[in-house]
C-alpha cells in the first residue's frame, strides 16, 4: 500500500513513463493475491483503469466490478461513465447478462440494453432479461412470441396473484 501511495504522487510529478512498467507489476500483483480493491484504487489515481481488464480472471472479476460500479457513484460524469462501460464489458466478456443488463440501464443507454439482449443465447436467461426490461418499461423489437407477452407486461397481474396465492 506504500509502494502504491508513492506511485500515484510521482506519477502527479510527470514520471509516467518511467513508472508504468512498475505499475503493471503492481497491478498483476495485485490481482494474483486477492488485493483487487488496491489494484483499482491505484489505477483510478492515475486514470489507467484500462491497464486492469488484462489481469481479470473468472476468480476476480466479480469483485472487482462490484468495486468498480459503487466507486461509479463518487466520480465526476465523464469518468463515472467510462467506468460504467468498462464493467459493462467486463460483464459481457464473462457471459454476467443479468448483471451486465443492469449496468446497461444505469448508463440509461437503450442500445448497450440491445447489445446485451442481443448477445445473450441463452433463452432462460433471455426471459429473466425481458422481465428486468419490462419491469424499467424499456421496449426492444424480439421476434419471440413469449418474449414479446414478457416485455408488454401483458401477464404481470396473472404472476402477481399467482405469487399471493403461494405465499
Amino acid at each position: 500500500r506504500q509502494l502504491e501511495g508513492e506511485i500515484a504522487e510521482e506519477w502527479k510529478l510527470e514520471n509516467m513513463d518511467t513508472l508504468l512498467p512498475l505499475v503493471r507489476d503492481v497491478i498483476a500483483f495485485d490481482m494474483q493475491h486477492s488485493a483487487e480493491i488496491q489494484a483499482c484504487d491505484l489505477l483510478m489515481e492515475i486514470d489507467r483503469l484500462d491497464l486492469l481488464t488484462q489481469h481479470m480472471d473468472a476468480s476476480n472479476y466479480p469483485r472487482v466490478c462490484l468495486y468498480l460500479i459503487g466507486c461509479a457513484s463518487y466520480v465526476v460524469e465523464p469518468e463515472s461513465t467510462q467506468i460504467l462501460q468498462g464493467v459493462l464489458d467486463t460483464y459481457l466478456r464473462f457471459n454476467e447478462y443479468p448483471r451486465a443488463l443492469l449496468v446497461a440501464m444505469q448508463l440509461q443507454d437503450k442500445a448497450k440494453c440491445e447489445q446485451v439482449f442481443t448477445t445473450c443465447n441463452d433463452s432462460l436467461i433471455k426471459k429473466q432479461l425481458c422481465y428486468m426490461l419490462a419491469r424499467q418499461y424499456i421496449p426492444i423489437d424480439v421476434d419471440d412470441e413469449d418474449l414479446r407477452t414478457i416485455l408488454l407486461n401483458a401477464h404481470i397481474n396473472d404472476h402477481f396473484l399467482s405469487l399471493g396465492r403461494e405465499l
